[in-house]
């Protein structure tokens, strides 16, 4: 392959990885005002709940615990996608080189913490699910994957 080539081969790759790492972050933490944004979400599962599963008084109390709990967890593992997030950028920045180990790291750190994102919600979702009627649990899990495939086509 001769210099030129080899040369674009090289920038096309930065170039991707960067946009890639943009995307990422992009896609994956919150906005500054997310609290905001957080808040109104909680609200409105709480509401769907409410509303599509007709959740008992006595299921409202065993649940809202759960619901709390969540919310510390998710709102930590959004704390270290972040995190993660500006290391990956930063190692991008600093190596320009896609294939550079710290790039190849701070990637495999950021996909971990978006795993553990996901791990903690459908754990969630599914101790949710013990608590529920089965009628109620089959609503929960029918929405839940909804909002998997929904989710991927923004």
């Amino acid at each position: 392959m001769n210099r030129s080539r080899l040369l674009l081969w090289s920038l096309s790759t930065v170039i991707a990885a960067a946009v890639i790492a943009y995307l990422t972050v992009r896609l994956t933490v919150p906005p500054p005002d997310a609290n905001a944004d957080a808040a109104h979400s909680e609200a409105s599962f709480h509401q769907w709940l409410h509303d599509n599963l007709e959740i008992t008084a006595e299921q409202e109390a065993i649940l809202h615990p759960h619901e709390i709990a969540f919310e510390e967890d998710r709102k930590r593992q959004r704390e270290a996608i972040e995190k993660a997030g500006a290391a990956l950028a930063d190692a991008i920045r600093q190596s320009g080189d896609s294939e550079a180990p710290e790039v190849e790291a701070a990637r495999r750190k950021l996909v971990e913490a978006q795993g553990e994102l996901q791990r903690l919600t459908l754990d969630h979702f599914f101790a949710m699910k013990e608590h529920l009627s089965p009628e109620q649990g089959e609503k929960l899990l029918h929405w839940t994957q909804e909002s998997i495939v929904d989710g991927h086509r923004r």
